[in-house]
This record gives structure tokens, C-alpha cells and sequence, in this order.
């Protein structure tokens, strides 16, 4: 092998990185929103509004993101659907420059789920 060889390999690699860069708030933004559908789930189930908002509150601080569940609108209605929208910025940092920030959005609805079998 080749230092020329060596070197192309580097080069494909670091493209790589820099690309999941860019790809990781996509990626955070989809387990994200998978936490939200537990927590109104939880919150429809056992505890109302101010329940999934602690969950809310635990899920960014898992993201990493500086954010509480009081900046969510949350609503429980009389149907028993529960309505999550939140707001959150994702930079993309690389050697400590930032070079992009995604402004994600996520909105779920949740409708109580009743066993029919039991």
C-alpha cells in the first residue's frame, strides 16, 4: 500500500465523520420524537399534562439540549388526545466552530390506546 493510498483513505474517512456530522440532528430528532410518543403516552395513562412534562424535560436533557417541558405546548383534551409540540435548536460543531444550526420542530399526537381484549 501506497502512502497516496493511505492518504485517500483519510480523506474518504474524514468525509465520512464530517457528513454524520451534519446527519446526527436528523438522527437525535427521530429518538427524540420516539421519547415524546412514550411521554404523552405516559402522561394519557398516568398523570396528565404535568407528568409529560417532566418526561419532556428529561428527554432534552438526554438530547442535550437546554430546554424544560414548560417550553412545550402541551395539551391533554376531552377525547383523551394528547398534542406535544416542541421546539429545539441542534448545532453542528466540529473543532469547536459552528458551522450550521437546524432549527427541528417536532409535533406528535397521541389518542389513549384501550385494550379491547381484555
Amino acid at each position: 500500500m501506497k502512502i497516496s493510498d493511505l492518504i485517500k483513505i483519510l480523506i474518504g474517512i474524514a468525509i465520512l465523520w464530517v457528513g454524520w456530522q451534519f446527519a446526527r440532528p436528523y438522527w437525535d430528532k427521530y429518538w427524540f420524537s420516539k421519547e415524546i410518543e412514550k411521554s404523552a403516552t405516559m402522561g394519557i395513562k398516568r398523570g396528565g399534562e404535568e407528568r409529560t412534562r417532566e418526561l419532556i424535560t428529561a428527554a432534552f436533557a438526554d438530547l442535550g439540549v437546554n430546554k424544560t417541558g414548560q417550553d412545550c405546548y402541551v395539551f391533554l383534551d376531552e377525547r383523551r388526545i394528547m398534542t406535544v409540540r416542541c421546539q429545539y435548536e441542534a448545532k453542528v460543531v466540529i473543532f469547536g466552530e459552528l458551522l450550521h444550526t437546524y432549527k427541528m420542530k417536532v409535533e406528535i399526537s397521541k389518542k389513549e390506546e384501550i385494550n379491547k381484549y381484555l
